[in-house]
């Protein structure tokens, strides 16, 4: 596989692993699963999925539940499209190298957070 395989493949590692240090602080576990074109996170305290990652050869595309405007002022995040099929996953965004992996996990933390928030209304 090309540096940029090598490059996404390091990124999803590094987000998956301090999410879950992140929930591991919060009492909470991460469950990560993986299917040929994407991977779901997902809360086990809370049984739900706050995240997908779908890794390319160049990128990862991540959906998320907040919408938009809940994610505060992160140029990342646009609103993901609900013809893709996937219209329970409000935004979205795309890692494209290091630079993106400490503000995609910001936004992920968020994700997480709104799901735990979400379940108790």
């Amino acid at each position: 596989m090309s540096a940029g395989g090598d490059e996404t493949r390091r990124a999803m590692r590094r987000l998956i692993a301090e999410l879950r240090e992140f929930a591991a602080r919060q009492g909470d576990e991460i469950t990560a699963r993986v299917m040929p074109r994407w991977v779901a996170l997902r809360s086990k305290r809370v049984q739900k999925v706050f995240a997908e990652l779908r890794p390319s050869r160049e990128r990862i595309q991540v959906f998320v539940l907040p919408p938009r405007w809940e994610l505060g002022d992160w140029t990342l995040a646009s609103m993901a499209p609900i013809s893709q099929g996937w219209g329970w996953f409000k935004s979205k965004f795309y890692v494209e190298g290091d630079g993106d992996v400490r503000s995609a996990i910001r936004l992920l933390r968020i994700s997480y957070l709104y799901s735990l928030r979400s379940r108790k209304q």
